[in-house]
């Protein structure tokens, strides 16, 4: 791993930890509310109508309806990382399953398309309004913004409940928006969310033109991001929030398989180099079941101790299933 590479990882981690710890606001008269990714000011949070987009430059964003008004206004700083005007980390707050992270990281040279196939795990045993969100997203280096295609369970400021049910957000600073959310079947049925440069078709010589959302749900959940920024690191992750217990969490393991990551060039670079962060303290962690770019690439999360027997049992079986598959193809 290049000295660059583990530097961007650390710091982006090191960023969305701080977004995790409780928020101090002085003087706030607005609500904080969870986003993927950490806190914002429910008033800086916008819902995207269907055929909107947002315009995205170095020092401002934008929300533009299908006719071409502006919804929406909002200048960025580059002062400070996103969140952490909003949230003041403070080393005394120990990090618990009210506010947790596990995240894989690959700063690549360039990315053109990211897609993956997320296994739907089943409802948590407990269900106590806890917030969770599993994503394959997209950053730029500075970590000041990110597309996401986001899976979740439980409630949000873009809606949800005791299911789950998939949309896409994009937050640049403290600002940020979201597709509306379609429920998705529990245990029974896989996801596929996508990130596609469309550059060829809507880029100019200055900006960048991106398309997300999730297969077979393109309608409700797709977003479409016009930004200045070069958006070439991976990170996938599951953020958890108002978790009581490891009963809040899925009973079993969670895959993302089928992981392809392709180049300007539309190449898969082999093996993917990824830097995992994990939460073994609160007995949440990330494995590479398999880094074969485009060829069956894999990563699994586990919750340590959560109904361990059968949680042992099936991770064992899903990922000798993984590596057959994998190895299959070689």
């Amino acid at each position: 791993m290049s000295f660059r590479m583990l530097a961007v990882s650390a710091f982006l981690v090191l960023h969305f930890l701080a977004g995790f710890a409780s928020p101090i606001v002085t003087g706030a008269q607005d609500e904080l509310v969870k986003v993927p990714g950490g806190y914002l000011l429910k008033s800086n949070v916008h819902a995207v109508p269907e055929g909107g987009r947002i315009v995205h430059s170095s020092d401002s964003v934008q929300l533009i309806d299908a006719g071409g008004r502006v919804l929406h206004y909002a200048s960025l700083s580059r002062s400070k990382p996103a969140f952490t005007r909003l949230n003041r980390p403070s080393s005394e707050v120990r990090r618990n399953l009210e506010s947790a992270i596990v995240a894989a990281i690959w700063d690549a040279p360039s990315i053109f398309t990211f897609t993956s196939d997320w296994i739907v795990p089943p409802a948590p045993q407990k269900y106590s309004n806890q917030l969770l969100y599993y994503f394959s997203a997209l950053l730029p280096p500075s970590g000041d913004a990110f597309i996401q295609p986001v899976l979740q369970y439980g409630p949000s400021v873009a809606g949800g409940g005791a299911y789950w049910s998939v949309g896409s957000w994009f937050i640049a600073g403290d600002t940020g928006y979201y597709t509306n959310l379609t429920q998705v079947l529990s245990g029974e049925q896989n996801v596929y969310p996508f990130i596609l440069d469309e550059d060829e078709f809507l880029g100019t010589p200055t900006t960048h033109a991106w398309y997300c959302g999730f297969e077979f749900h393109q309608q409700e959940s797709s977003l479409n991001i016009q930004t200045s920024e070069t958006f070439n690191v991976a990170y996938v992750a599951l953020e958890a929030y108002n978790a009581i217990s490891l009963l809040n969490l899925p009973g079993q393991t969670t895959n993302i398989v089928n992981i392809a990551i392709a180049n300007d060039d539309n190449e898969f670079s082999s093996p993917i180099p990824w830097t995992l962060f994990n939460d073994t303290a609160d007995g949440i962690t990330m494995k590479v079941v398999s880094a074969s770019n485009g060829d069956g690439a894999a990563l699994q999360i586990q919750y340590v101790g959560n109904s361990s027997s059968k949680q042992g049992l099936e991770g064992e079986r899903v990922e000798e299933q993984l590596t057959m598959k994998t190895s299959r193809r070689h």
